[in-house]
């Protein structure tokens, strides 16, 4: 049998393929594609099933073309000497190939080379791309070379004058239809995107990868079962999508390739809000490949309590849902200690009433002036409790109250994370137009969120290096707007 005979039972009804037409290319240039410039192109456009039109000419490079080059495709300085610059045909050549599936024999040369041109006069050139390498080596498997010469030869393709573009070109396409006609299920199957240097997992169907946003929020990797695998964020979704495709990236993504069938994202915006929803769904989802942040729950915590004398006492202990929820949260007793230490320094707070120390004896802290002899009766509950309270609003972050104002999803909307009492209350979405209001009515686009260590210490992180973002303080009970 005839390697190209038609299949006897095709895979799929011809007419429920997508109808595209097909830009076939080849060039010739001066050397390679760091330093080289093309000097002859070729462009078949074709449907599969024939040939509809095709422009072919010399370039002029504006510099030798090497001697290997030469003698390998007959093109001399000479010839070229005449001949247009690429900016001259560069118009044809985008609509030519607009719209359409570009095709060539090894086409990250072609397109790479096209690519670049076009690059060099500030036109974006983007393309779906499909190489014959690639759908040969698929739809014919296990000849001996898939040059294109050698595959003319032994499959009885004409070709006039090997490494000249309009020649190779028309061999190319001849070879792009029998393919096609035998099984074009695998052509269209193999129709790539312009991403360059990604290995698209072999589950996941490249037309995912095109609707991915570029904007900042989370994205979510799935298995074949839809259960999910990892959870990321970023501020350009699909550049670090693309990233973990890389065929560099970290052997650690191996299992993330192999394995992802589908992906699904959430715009957020906001790079804070991003990292934000990114901690909260780790804890949530606990992905297996995840590693930091999925820690749900943090053991210990900071107890608030009154003694006979009205003093306002803290106690560092385990969480116990009968004691009701702490002041806050932390990962560990160490962690805790020195939180209260730090406050106890800031504050010059009793470490006695803090749960830190028993006095017996004279207070040292006192002696070396880091307290005010509270537990030596030498301050009042009142004027104690002034500072504790002070005290207490930053035993989460050194904030009060305070909304974060950054950018939205769309240019007509602000993200708001909310701040309150050092911890976080959680953040939202509001329209621009919508802003100058009272701020009880701008705090109700507000989502509920848990505070944690995690979220903390990304906020203050956060801060500390963005200065873009607008930070808002205000009143627990405003009476007045605000003009953002």
């Amino acid at each position: 049998m005839h390697i190209f005979e038609p299949m006897s039972k095709p895979g799929v009804d011809q007419l429920s393929l997508p109808l595209t037409q097909f830009a076939i290319v080849d060039i010739e240039t001066t050397g390679t594609i760091h330093d080289g410039k093309i000097t002859e192109i070729a462009i078949i456009i074709h449907d599969g099933t024939k040939e509809i039109e095709r422009f072919t000419t010399l370039l002029n490079p504006q510099r030798k073309i090497d001697r290997f080059v030469v003698k390998l495709t007959g093109i001399t300085d000479q010839m070229v000497a005449d001949a247009p610059l690429f900016e001259e045909h560069a118009d044809r050549i985008f609509e030519m190939t607009k719209d359409r599936v570009f095709v060539a024999h090894n086409v990250s040369f072609d397109y790479g080379f096209l690519k670049k041109e076009f690059g060099a006069i500030n036109v974006a050139f983007k393309r779906e791309m499909l190489d014959t390498i690639d759908i040969c080596r698929r739809i014919i498997p296990g000849l001996p070379s898939y040059s294109l010469g050698k595959l003319c030869a032994s499959l009885g393709i004409e070709m006039d004058s090997h490494h000249r573009a309009l020649d190779d070109t028309a061999a190319t396409a001849t070879l792009f239809q029998r393919l096609f006609q035998k099984d074009p299920t695998t052509v269209f199957s193999r129709i790539k995107p312009d991403m360059p240097d990604v290995r698209i997992p072999p589950n996941l169907p490249a037309s995912e990868l095109e609707n991915i946003p570029t904007g900042a929020g989370v994205y979510y990797f799935y298995d074949g079962d839809d259960e999910i695998l990892y959870v990321g964020k970023s501020i350009n979704i699909k550049k670090r999508v693309l990233s973990h495709f890389h065929p560099k990236e970290k052997k650690k993504w191996a299992e993330l390739w192999k394995a992802v069938h589908s992906i699904s994202f959430e715009e957020t915006g906001s790079e804070l809000v991003a990292l934000l929803l990114e901690s909260q769904e780790i804890k949530k989802l606990q992905p297996p490949i995840n590693s930091a942040q999925k820690r749900p729950y943090f053991p210990y915590g900071v107890y608030e309590s009154t003694d006979e004398s009205g003093y306002i006492n803290l106690t560092l202990k385990r969480k116990d849902k009968l004691e009701g929820q702490p002041l806050v949260e932390v990962r560990s007793y160490f962690e805790g200690k020195r939180l209260l230490l730090r406050q106890a320094k800031k504050h010059e707070l009793c470490q006695c009433l803090l749960g830190l120390h028993n006095l017996k004896g004279n207070c040292f802290q006192y002696q070396i002036k880091s307290c005010r002899g509270t537990k030596m009766g030498l301050e009042t509950a009142l004027e104690y409790n002034v500072r504790l309270n002070e005290a207490k609003k930053s035993l989460g972050m050194t904030m009060n109250n305070t909304l974060v104002i950054g950018t939205g999803r769309t240019q007509q909307e602000y993200s708001l994370v909310q701040v309150e009492d050092g911890k976080y209350i959680g953040y939202g979405f509001i329209e621009k137009d919508e802003a100058n209001q009272p701020l009880e009515l701008v705090l109700e686009h507000i989502r509920s969120q848990n505070d944690n260590p995690d979220t903390r210490k990304i906020i203050q992180n956060y801060l500390s290096k963005n200065k873009r973002d607008k930070v808002l303080e205000y009143k627990k009970s405003p009476d007045q707007g605000r003009d953002f």
